[in-house]
């Protein structure tokens, strides 16, 4: 199953790329899940990846071009924006699901842990 997920996540992160555009993404597999992000399309002002994200956006980056950095800097903003909430409104509409799941379940999980692996987008190279 993780290969499954390793597939999905090739293909999905690929399809990010080709159309310029972030996104998080939730998989899941029986007994595995494969979580990731693209926060990197190329109007964004973001550099390196959570926990560490910095801002990278001098007028010396834009050649003095102050308009299309205001607009990076909009879109970076926007995209963050969109993203957190709409991962935060559904999550907590996530959590009470499975609360309802596991309590009619009485399903119990456990904790495999977690396995770093960094996404295939290269979040410094802008």
């Amino acid at each position: 199953m993780q290969k499954k997920l390793k597939d999905a996540r090739a293909e999905i992160e690929a399809v990010l790329k080709k159309h310029d555009v972030a996104g998080f993404v939730t998989l899941h597999a029986p007994g595995w899940g494969e979580t990731f992000w693209n926060i990197w399309p190329s109007y964004s002002i973001l550099i390196g990846d959570l926990p560490a994200v910095r801002i990278k956006s001098k007028a010396a980056d834009y050649l003095g071009n102050v308009t299309l950095q205001r607009e990076h800097q909009q879109h970076t903003a926007g995209m963050v924006h969109a993203l957190s909430t709409s991962m935060a409104g559904c999550g907590m509409q996530f959590l009470q699901l499975a609360d309802a799941v596991n309590r009619a379940l009485n399903a119990e999980h456990t904790d495999k842990g977690f396995y770093p692996d960094p996404s295939r987008f290269n979040p410094g190279t802008h």
